[in-house]
């Protein structure tokens, strides 16, 4: 997983027995709901509903904001 926060790139690893909601995956790691925009699997964005595979990779931002 790698996850976008201010100016700075996370990556972590989560092992998976079986595939989870991406709402499951990133209450496995303790990330807050309200600092996620969107997050992407397989150059598709994906939902909080949507199953994230024992082997995607995910990629998480932040909100994006602008004016």
């Amino acid at each position: 997983m790698i996850i976008f926060q201010g100016n700075e790139l996370i990556e972590e690893y989560v092992e998976l027995d079986s595939p989870v909601t991406l709402r499951e995956l990133i209450a496995k790691i303790g990330l807050p709901r309200e600092s996620i925009g969107f997050a992407i699997c397989k150059s598709n964005f994906i939902a909080f509903d949507d199953l994230v595979d024992v082997d995607d990779e995910v990629r998480i931002f932040p909100p994006l904001g602008g004016g």
